[in-house]
């Protein structure tokens, strides 16, 4: 019978750790957004944007109708690593980064808006 407790109990003990391991992979993290205008990056202006990144999934959120969204990826030397576009808004893209490092993504609105981020991949 104690035997048979430890083995539960074993049992119970990794699934709470697998578990644990598991929610702590599946963090998506919020990318800032800033808006590019001519004077700079203003945050008082609203954005209809948001990112985020969990693991290797970049996803884009186009919360508004903004017309139609085109999305670049750059690494940390300005190489182009992916992009999407968004025809009718609002919409959501997920591009996949397939390699650690620091990157940069960047949204252009039909109306001229640009949008950008950088955010970090880890493995």
């Amino acid at each position: 019978m104690a035997k048979i407790k430890i083995i539960i109990l074993a049992v119970l003990l990794s699934i709470s750790v697998l578990q644990q391991k598991s929610e702590a992979k599946n963090t998506k993290e919020p990318i800032d957004i800033l808006v590019n205008i001519s004077s700079g990056c203003d945050p008082k202006i609203h954005i209809p944007i948001s990112a985020s990144i969990d693991g290797h999934a970049l996803t884009i959120y186009i919360n508004e109708n903004v017309g139609i969204a085109h999305i670049v990826v750059t690494n940390k030397n300005g190489v182009y690593i992916d992009r999407d576009n968004l025809f009718h808004t609002p919409d959501v893209a997920t591009l996949l980064i397939d390699d650690a490092g620091f990157y940069t993504v960047t949204i252009t609105l039909h109306n001229g808006d640009v949008y950008s981020g950088d955010f970090t991949v880890t493995e």
